[in-house]
């Protein structure tokens, strides 16, 4: 862990179930009057409380003009680009409300630096490359997962070369946040285990990089915390809105950690066979993050014990004997959500692995965040291995 380290958090975080009833009355307050609404296609199809939002903004402001945004794939600079050039077409744009999963949020937080940046999208990938300050946005989270609504990346596909390659750095933060739980009630059960199981890697992944410093992993742990203790509730008490609201706290946190610490294994294992087989992103990390913290025990490192004394303390317990215990809880959880084992539904298996560990190869600068060395060809095999068939 960093002793020397630079950390950033630009945004205003709004936070309560119900609280978007007063958004209508917020972005009146900010004089926004001319404002697109930016919304995952499934969410305004499913919600009723997105309906009910919508009129309260419409009553808002003098022009609210909606953008229905595809939420059946991740989305790509094509895609970006085409949006781009509708906004850009707007005489008048005071701000950008955004309400839906981690790809809707990201492709508004992209298009909000795109309205005040000339150009195609792709040009504007690695890390601040954006110059002009880009209009307000206010993100709402409609998952419990990314944490896309606090971080500075947007995540975006580039179909010619095959690979997720981000809009980073200074400028794409939300100017606000609202965590409002009500926004999850409508979220499949599929859907909110591959955000929840999204979040618990992140913060776990910001845990172990060697990047972490003590004001990451201080979020990691409260992260972890209301995250492993109410992860079971989307299977055990799906229509409790007070674990659901946790929930986005612990997912705002974990990934207010990731982008100050970096990722890790699992999470760069989860891009390429997300692009190429169409693996939720989610549920990809949280099939190898269980796997990730065996490989780290058996090497070793054993700081885990650190996490499970906020959730199950063993005071007698040495540190070996405590993250052994932590990986079994991981295993517990996952098996609970009912996460895959194998990627063999995705198309996966044993007999396309060297495809899949080709794909990965070009990976080996996040392999090397790991707290112990992890090598692409003979590392990520075995992992790889041990889920497919």
């Amino acid at each position: 862990m960093r002793d020397k380290f630079f950390f950033q958090l630009d945004n205003r975080l709004h936070y309560g179930v119900g609280w978007s009833r007063g958004l209508g009355d917020f972005v009146k307050s900010l004089g926004w009057q001319h404002v697109a609404l930016l919304v995952d296609e499934g969410v305004a199809a499913h919600s009723a409380y997105y309906k009910e939002i919508k009129l309260l903004l419409g009553a808002a402001v003098g022009e609210l003009t909606e953008f229905q945004l595809r939420g059946n794939e991740e989305p790509s600079y094509d895609y970006l680009d085409e949006l781009a050039g509708k906004l850009r077409a707007f005489a008048k744009l005071d701000g950008i409300v955004a309400i839906g999963g981690g790809s809707a949020l990201d492709t508004a937080k992209a298009l909000a630096c795109l309205r005040t940046n000339p150009g195609p999208a792709l040009q504007y990938r690695g890390f601040d490359n954006v110059k002009v300050p880009p209009v307000p946005s206010i993100c709402v989270p409609s998952t419990a997962g990314t944490g896309s609504e606090v971080t500075i990346n947007a995540v975006f596909t580039d179909t010619e070369e095959k690979r997720k390659l981000g809009i980073n750095g200074r400028y794409l933060n939300a100017t606000y946040a609202v965590l409002d739980a009500e926004w999850t009630m409508s979220a499949p059960a599929s859907v909110a285990i591959s955000s929840g199981m999204d979040a618990l890697v992140h913060t776990l992944e910001s845990f172990m990089t060697g990047n972490a410093n003590p004001l990451t992993r201080a979020l990691n742990r409260e992260a972890f915390r209301l995250l492993y203790t109410n992860l079971p509730s989307l299977v055990d008490a799906p229509n409790d809105k007070n674990k659901r609201q946790a929930l986005l706290l612990g997912s705002y946190l974990a990934a207010a950690g990731l982008f100050n610490s970096g990722s890790g294994i699992a999470g760069a294992l989860s891009y390429p066979i997300g692009v190429h087989f169409k693996v939720p992103h989610g549920i990809a990390g949280g099939i190898f993050i269980a796997s990730v913290v065996d490989f780290n025990v058996a090497r070793g490192w054993h700081d885990y014990a650190e996490l499970l004394d906020i959730v199950e303390p063993h005071p007698d317990w040495t540190a070996e004997q405590k993250s052994k215990r932590f990986a079994e809880l991981l295993h517990a959880l996952s098996a609970h959500l009912d996460v895959p084992k194998t990627l063999e539904r995705w198309g996966i298996t044993r007999k396309n692995l060297d495809h899949v560990v080709s794909l990965v190869v070009p990976l080996q600068g996040a392999f090397n965040q790991n707290p112990v060395p992890f090598k692409a060809e003979t590392d990520a095999r075995d992992m790889l291995m041990r889920h497919t068939n």
